[in-house]
């Protein structure tokens, strides 16, 4: 994994922006790409890296703080032009790394791409209410999947934890078994 300096400043800031425990309900908006959600307890707030994928542009990531508690993350790549059809060459890929403490309530956003939550962020997870308007949802039981388009999950998985809102507009979100 390759930490640019744009990404390396940004987790510098973000994790002066608040407490631990400071915020009720935090929202990533994350637009489109791929993000692999991690909760750590060692970062202070949280920490968005843009990671390479070989043979693709890496476009820069930047966090606005949008105020009460929304984050938007935004590409920048002016530097991947894209291929004679106009499709850019990298949609972001990236990690997004959340302390547990930081905030008990967590919307998790994107239009289109894939999400996917390590089995450190499923172990922390109390309740799950996901939502894909076309696409799937994998890696726990309960699934409710449309006849033509989208999935839902609404789950409890322990008395204490994190409540996850995540929703997708397509693409797939999977959730890593809790035993990982």
């Amino acid at each position: 994994m390759k930490l640019t300096k744009r990404a390396a400043a940004m987790a510098g800031l973000m994790s002066a922006a608040a407490l631990p425990g400071s915020a009720l309900a935090v929202t990533f908006e994350l637009g489109r790409g791929h993000f692999v959600i991690h909760m750590d307890d060692t970062v202070e707030t949280f920490q968005v890296v843009a990671l390479d994928v070989p043979g693709s542009c890496t476009p820069s990531l930047a966090v606005v703080d949008r105020g009460d508690g929304t984050f938007e993350i935004r590409s920048g790549a002016p530097h991947c032009q894209g291929d004679r059809y106009g499709k850019p060459y990298g949609e972001p890929y990236g990690e997004l790394r959340l302390n547990p403490a930081w905030s008990r309530t967590l919307h998790v956003n994107m239009a289109a791409g894939q999400i996917d939550f390590a089995g450190s962020a499923v172990r922390q997870l109390a309740t799950v209410h996901a939502r894909v308007r076309a696409g799937d949802i994998f890696g726990l039981p309960g699934v409710r999947r449309s006849w033509l388009f989208g999935a839902q999950l609404d789950a409890r998985l322990r008395p204490e934890g994190v409540t996850l809102r995540t929703e997708l507009g397509a693409g797939q979100i999977s959730l890593a078994a809790s035993s990982q």
